[in-house]
C-alpha cells in the first residue's frame, strides 16, 4: 500500500475521482433516504402506540445494513431496495419467546389500516411492500444484555428457537475499518486543500470526496452483483447477499488510500477464496465478525444457507467481475467499459462532472498553486502566489 500521496500520478488522481463520481450517483439519493426514514419512525410511532404488548418496553426502530454504514445502491429498473429495520426492544430474551415478539408486531401491523395491506411474513421478519420502490424488512429482537447492543432475533420460519445479531456492533466495525487513515485518502486530501483555497463549491458536486475507499468499493461490487444476477436464474445461481460481499470486502481491505487500489485489493483477495473453491473444494464461511461466541455454532453465520450451488455463483461472479473491473482500470475510460462495469445511465453526466471538477480547479489561481506546491500562505492564513510560508507540493497536478 502507498502512504505517500506524492507517489500518485495525476492519472490515478482522475481514475479515483470518476469512481467516486460514478459510485456517487449511484448511491439512493437524499428524497428516497428520507421517505425510507420517515416510513420507519412511522412504524415506530405506530408501535409504541400500542395500548397491549409494545406499551410495556421502549422499543427503538432503525435501519441496520446499507443505510446505516453508508453503502447504498440505487436498484436495478423494475427492482426494489430492501430497506432493513430493526426492531429493538429494550428487555431481556429470557423474557419473551421468537414467535412472541414476531406474533405481536405482526398484530399491531396487521390491525393498521395503512399497513394492513402491504404485509408479507417472512421467516425471521414482516415485510412491508410499500406502493414504491422500496419495500422494509421489520425484524424484532430482545436484548442479551443491557450493557451492549447485541440482540436475540427469531431463527427461522417456525420461530422456535432465537438467533444472535448486532446491527450497532456491525456497523462500528466497518466504520473503524473504513476510516483507518482517513486524513491520508487521496480523494479527501483533494477535499481539504479545496477548502483551504477558498474555491467556490455552491456547483460542485463535492460529496463524492466523502466516502472512503473501502465504502466506494462495496458500492461499486454490489452494483456490478446486481448487474451480473440481474439476467440469471437466482433459484439455480443464487445471487451474493449484501451483508455476505460487505462483510468480506470489509475483512480483505488493507488501508488502500485510493478506491482503485481498494478495488484492486479486494477482486484479489476474493479471487483467492474463489479460488480455493473452484480447484480444492474449500468453502468459507462468513461469520458476524462482531459475535464473538466461543462456539461457531452459536455465531451469526452469514452463509449458513450455503449449498455447492452458492459457492459456484460466488466463483463465476468473483472471475467475471475480475475480467471487467481490470479493463476499466488499466485502459481508457471508454462508454463500453463503463457500461459493462456499470451498466447504462450516466456515463455522459459522469464525465461532465468529472471535467467539470477539473476544470473549476485549473481556474483557481490558489488551487492550482497548492496543488503544484507554489502556493504560499501569508500571515493572516490566505492562499497566495507571491508572499509567506511556502507549501510543500501534493505531487497530482499538472497543466495538462
Amino acid at each position: 500500500m502507498r502512504n505517500n500521496l506524492h507517489q500518485y500520478t495525476e492519472q490515478e488522481f482522475k481514475k479515483d475521482e470518476l469512481l467516486a463520481i460514478i459510485a456517487s450517483n449511484l448511491e439512493l439519493d437524499e428524497t428516497r433516504k428520507s421517505q425510507m426514514e420517515s416510513a420507519y419512525r412511522a412504524v415506530n410511532d405506530v408501535l409504541s402506540r400500542d395500548e397491549d404488548f409494545f406499551k410495556d418496553y421502549t422499543i427503538n426502530v432503525y435501519a441496520q445494513g446499507s443505510l446505516l454504514i453508508g453503502t447504498t445502491i440505487k436498484p436495478l429498473s423494475g427492482k426494489e431496495f430492501d430497506l432493513d429495520i430493526v426492531l429493538h426492544i429494550e428487555d431481556s430474551y429470557l423474557n419473551h419467546t421468537p414467535s412472541e415478539i414476531y406474533d405481536e408486531l405482526y398484530r399491531v401491523l396487521s390491525n393498521h389500516s395503512t399497513y394492513q395491506p402491504l404485509l408479507q411474513k417472512k421467516n425471521r421478519c414482516i415485510r412491508i411492500n410499500y406502493n414504491s420502490d422500496f419495500h422494509m424488512d421489520i425484524l424484532p429482537g430482545c436484548m442479551i444484555t443491557t450493557s451492549n447492543t447485541r440482540l436475540m432475533i427469531p431463527e427461522n420460519k417456525y420461530r422456535t428457537s432465537w438467533s444472535r445479531t448486532n446491527p450497532k456492533g456491525y456497523a462500528e466495525w466497518f466504520k473503524n475499518i473504513s476510516e483507518r487513515n482517513k486524513s491520508n485518502f487521496l480523494l479527501q486530501e483533494r477535499y481539504n486543500i479545496m477548502l483551504k483555497a477558498e474555491i467556490e463549491t455552491e456547483d460542485l458536486p463535492l460529496d463524492v470526496y466523502l466516502k472512503t475507499p473501502l465504502q466506494r468499493t462495496v458500492q461499486i461490487v454490489k452494483r456490478y452483483r446486481d448487474l451480473y444476477f440481474s439476467n440469471k436464474d437466482t433459484s439455480k445461481i443464487p445471487a451474493i447477499s449484501s451483508i455476505v460481499l460487505t462483510t468480506l470486502l470489509a475483512q480483505s481491505h488493507a488501508d488502500n488510500l485510493s478506491i482503485h487500489e481498494a478495488l484492486k485489493n479486494a477482486v484479489q483477495k476474493l479471487k483467492k477464496l474463489a479460488d480455493d473453491y473452484k480447484l480444492h473444494k474449500i468453502k468459507f464461511t462468513v461469520y458476524n465478525p462482531v459475535d464473538n461466541h466461543d462456539d461457531n455454532s452459536k455465531r451469526e453465520n452469514f452463509t449458513d444457507s450455503w449449498e455447492d450451488k452458492h459457492y459456484n455463483s460466488f466463483v463465476g461472479f468473483i472471475e467475471d467481475f475480475e475480467k471487467k473491473l481490470n479493463v476499466f482500470v488499466n485502459n481508457s475510460t471508454n462508454e463500453t467499459n463503463y457500461k459493462d462495469l456499470f451498466g447504462n445511465g450516466y456515463y455522459k453526466q459522469n464525465i461532465q462532472t468529472l471535467v467539470k471538477l477539473e476544470e473549476s480547479f485549473k481556474g483557481n489561481p490558489q488551487l492550482a498553486a497548492l496543488l503544484s506546491g507554489t502556493a504560499y500562505t501569508d500571515s493572516s492564513g490566505k492562499i497566495n502566489t507571491s508572499s509567506g510560508v511556502k507549501n510543500g507540493s501534493h505531487g497530482f497536478y499538472s497543466e495538462s
